[in-house]
């Protein structure tokens, strides 16, 4: 992926130029007689140049010849022993994004082994390579696929959390609607409870009601509408069956078998959780990696045409 420059230089060390001049031939000045020694095991040489200069000594004037080759990367052996790996470290922490919300130990094995894995195959590779202070292609590519293992680390800690939060709502809103069953077994087992079923709505902070009388006559289609219960009997069942009006609960019992005790507004899905966190990571996480994959690529095969 890199380049490396390589410099030849040739000066006679003890006669000047009074004794000995040092020039290039006219023609051919550098020449490779065998092609095949262009390319290293790791390198491939793609041009070089060659230059002549006079430096000034106490001693006089020595000549100086310069030869410059500059050599590419080949990244064969990188693409199998470093890319491949870690392709398949990446994807293998994408699973987690697929299994069930409730398996953790599973979800955490998968992102940990993935992150494990990917730090022994960078120790590996750091061996072979030298040991330079600038930043190569090669740790660019390593750190950004942690980053991306890490980032699937983080999700799995967000996904728990919301579970939890989600796990916790539910177990209030149970406690809610057994406390309004409970209500309405003591209104019923204290005959407050008519030939009626009463159907209580939560609307701007009110409290109204609403009755039809269930012992009609079947074959007759009439609905009689009668009043609510007294004005001390209401508030006595607003103190007793105060909730947060802004998230009610669904229909839980029956007063008669009939008709519903309490009827409450449908619950608003305002909240995420953590099935639709996954569904998010699963299509989101492949597309930043897809964008990091093509800035990457782009960026560093052209760069030798840029460098040349």
């Amino acid at each position: 992926m890199d380049l490396q420059q390589c410099s030849l230089i040739f000066e006679s060390y003890s006669y000047n130029t009074a004794e000995v001049r040092i020039v290039w031939r006219d023609w051919e000045a550098v020449s490779i007689p065998d092609p095949s020694s262009k390319k290293l095991p790791d390198f491939e040489l793609i041009s070089f140049e060659h230059a002549h200069q006079t430096l000034v000594y106490t001693a006089g004037l020595w000549d100086q010849l310069e030869v410059v080759f500059k050599f590419r990367r080949l990244y064969g052996f990188y693409v199998l022993q470093a890319f491949l790996p870690t392709y398949l470290a990446v994807f293998i922490s994408w699973i987690a994004f697929w299994i069930d919300t409730k398996a953790l130990p599973a979800r955490i094995t998968l992102g940990v082994s993935s992150l494990m894995a990917l730090s022994f195959q960078l120790g590996n590779i750091v061996k072979n390579l030298p040991r330079v202070s600038y930043v190569k292609a090669l740790d660019i590519w390593m750190f950004g696929c942690m980053g991306f293992i890490f980032l699937s680390l983080v999700e799995l800690a967000i996904v728990g959390f919301a579970d939890k939060v989600e796990a916790r709502r539910r177990r209030q809103q149970r406690a809610r609607e057994q406390s309004l069953l409970r209500t309405e077994s003591e209104r019923i087992k204290f005959g407050q409870a008519r030939n009626h079923s009463q159907t209580l709505y939560y609307t701007e902070g009110r409290i109204q009601y609403s009755a039809s009388v269930d012992d009609l006559d079947s074959n007759s289609n009439q609905t009689a509408s009668i009043g609510g219960p007294p004005q001390m009997e209401r508030q006595r069942l607003y103190r007793a069956n105060t909730i947060n009006h802004s998230s009610g609960e669904p229909t839980r019992a029956k007063a008669n078998g009939k008709t519903p005790a309490y009827k409450m507004p449908e619950e608003q899905q305002n909240y995420i959780n953590g099935e639709r966190i996954d569904e998010i990571s699963a299509k989101l996480f492949p597309l930043l990696f897809m964008a990091f994959n093509v800035f990457y690529w782009f960026y560093y095969i052209g760069m030798p045409k840029n460098f040349g």
